[in-house]
């Protein structure tokens, strides 16, 4: 891989503060959603995780430096999964990237940047230790040999006792590192007690940030979709030999997948367990049996390492029907897995659900599973003879294969008119939600119509939708 050109150095500027969640991902998925959460609504900072951005064919390492260089403020998450390395590197990305901000704030006494890690002995270290083992598992066993020695190098570098002795939070949960995240965010825009007391700045601002969250955004202009769903699932009530069903959620590649997952997640599937947001496979791991351990630890079968087929998961997913629904969402499974979509049904899905489905009718078991993938690719016959139409009539066999939703589509004016509306935004002055419309829909460089969902969903993040204290 080429040498990354310079990067340009961040921008002073005086509205939000931009700050790089640096961390690993199959392992740290759900914290760095809770600390974006935190940055965005409680702090006024913006943070956009790496598997969010808007892009094109990129050089991945090359992206994440000008990233690294142009934030203003650098957070690390340590763990015990050192992550994935790069062809041609000898460090993993995460380690590139602490490397990067340490260049970029090099000579700073007081830098922008901050570490944390789970404190040992805590459910949080218990958890990150359990899914590091999960994902080594799945690794060639090159990567397993050095994997301990990579991790405890890396660590060693940011614990750095010898020169400068920098402060390293631990904390025991998620609740604790949401606090964290909160102070530090807090801290780096100068809301800190002392400047307060001294009148710098507004003792209360930033208590309160009313923007927007997934599962808001996922509404936009998705009735039709959510209807769809809603009308597939209660039409299950005939066909009470059906065990599962698995949704296919496609559109192009910007086309807000996560965000309408998530919202139905928290909807249709709020009665559904494990409360698990939409995860991915993680990088390298692209195989059957890293996908069967990926199902199993998210639906958190006791004896998940003992899966290694796909009718193997039945059995214990059928276990965990017995006492209540379930259901999973996996994300870019057709760019995470070899095969894709189709490779997808014809080795996981097929042979799941016909196992699942002759245990269902021998136990006599009401709840069901509902499975949700997505799909980025903008060719819609990569699905032909996988997935059945959802607005078709189909007979119950069709279970057996993915049920793909309508197309998720760009973003027009009227979705946001009826979207405000779902939300209460305030049309205060008159004209007011007729200006949002505006501002959302265009590009600020070209002045040009453009209602790509995730190029929507950014525009509005930097809008105050509502006034403080409104919900």
């Amino acid at each position: 891989m080429p040498a990354p050109t310079a990067a340009p150095a961040h921008p002073s500027a005086a509205g939000a503060l931009t700050i790089f969640l640096s961390s690993t991902i199959g392992d740290y998925e759900d914290y760095r959603r809770e600390v974006q959460n935190v940055l965005l609504r409680k702090a006024e900072c913006a943070c956009f995780l790496s598997e969010d951005w808007i892009g094109g064919y990129d050089a991945t390492v090359d992206k994440c430096r000008q990233r690294v260089c142009q934030s203003a403020g650098f957070i690390l998450l340590l763990g015990h999964w050192y992550g994935s390395v790069p062809p041609g590197k000898e460090q993993s990305i995460t380690h590139l990237e602490f490397d990067w901000a340490r260049e970029r704030w090099q000579g700073d006494p007081f830098p922008k940047m901050a570490v944390l890690k789970p404190k040992p002995g805590t459910p949080a270290d218990d958890r990150l230790k359990e899914e590091a083992l999960r994902i080594l598992a799945t690794r060639e066993r090159e990567e397993r040999y050095l994997h301990a020695a990579r991790l405890a190098k890396f660590h060693a570098e940011v614990d750095d006792r010898q020169t400068e002795w920098r402060t390293i939070r631990t904390f025991e949960d998620i609740h604790d590192l949401r606090e964290y995240t909160l102070v530090i965010g807090r801290d780096w825009r100068g809301y800190t007690p002392m400047a307060a007391a001294q009148g710098q700045v507004d003792a209360g601002k930033g208590a309160t940030d009313p923007r927007l969250r997934d599962d808001q955004l996922g509404r936009l202009g998705r009735e039709p979709h959510h209807r769809a769903i809603r009308k597939l699932l209660s039409g299950l009530a005939a066909h009470p030999e059906v065990p599962a069903v698995a949704l296919l959620v496609s559109g192009d590649r910007d086309a807000g997948q996560r965000a309408f997952v998530t919202h139905v997640q928290g909807s249709l599937l709020r009665n559904h367990r494990p409360k698990r947001k939409v995860g991915r496979l993680p990088p390298g791991s692209s195989t059957l049996p890293a996908l069967l351990a990926w199902v199993a630890g998210t639906l958190g079968l006791t004896s998940a390492r003992g899966v290694d087929t796909p009718a193997a998961l039945a059995d214990g997913v059928v276990e965990e029907l017995k006492h209540q629904p379930l259901h999973f969402a996996i994300d870019r499974v057709g760019a995470d897995y070899p095969g894709g979509i189709a490779g997808f049904q014809r080795d996981f899905w097929q042979p799941f659900w016909n196992r699942l489905q002759l245990l269902r009718t021998q136990r006599q078991i009401a709840n069901r599973l509902v499975a949700i993938v997505t799909d980025y690719s903008s060719d819609a016959g990569n699905r032909a003879g996988v997935a059945v139409d959802a607005q078709s009539g189909k007979s119950a066999d069709d279970f057996s294969r993915l049920v793909a939703l309508p197309r998720l589509g760009p973003i027009d004016e009227s979705d946001l008119y009826d979207w405000f509306d779902e939300l209460e935004v305030p049309d205060d002055p008159p004209g007011r939600r007729e200006e949002l419309a505006r501002r959302a829909l265009r590009d600020e460089e070209s002045g040009a119509f453009d209602g790509t969902p995730l190029h929507v969903f950014e525009r509005l993040q930097g809008e105050r939708l509502w006034s403080e204290g409104d919900d």
